[in-house]
């Protein structure tokens, strides 16, 4: 093979597959004596193939964690990106409240509510649900708009 041409994946895997396959084959001791000639040291080797083991482990064992994070990233960056259908004053948020759990009464069941009284509940209480709701499309599936329902 001349200098000027690049190998190709299949000949760099060959030559890599039959290196392995020498070092496989070599007695501990020819290999120890091949690395202290060359001069090199045995015990940082050693270190420095069990850290790479190590990070190789750790890496395999976190892939389902840095997927998550992954998950989690892109639905947020979506549930932000969503235009809001939350109405901008107060009062007209209450009734967009009520009317959504009028519509459903499964979702009054779904929330999460310190009070049971829902007449009780603080604009905040209901701006914070109507939050949930949006993001969970509870909104959009029930045919609201921001100025209320649909007509």
């Amino acid at each position: 093979m001349s200098a000027n041409k690049p190998w190709t994946p299949e000949q760099a895997e060959h030559v890599l597959n039959q290196i392995a396959d020498s070092i496989e084959a070599a007695k501990p001791s020819e290999i120890e004596g091949d690395v202290l000639s060359s001069g090199g040291d045995l015990d940082s080797i050693a270190a420095d193939m069990k850290g790479a083991a190590l990070a190789g482990v750790k890496k395999f064992q976190q892939r389902r964690l840095h997927q998550a994070r992954q998950r989690y990233q892109e639905n947020s960056q979506r549930i932000e990106q969503r235009p809001r259908r939350i109405a901008s004053s107060p009062e007209t948020r209450r009734v967009q409240f009520f009317s959504l759990l009028h519509a459903n009464p499964g979702v009054q069941s779904g929330l999460t509510m310190q009070h049971r009284d829902l007449n009780a509940l603080t604009d905040a209480d209901i701006e914070s649900a109507l939050e949930e709701l949006d993001a969970l499309g509870a909104i959009e599936d029930l045919g609201e708009t921001p100025d209320g329902p649909k007509s």
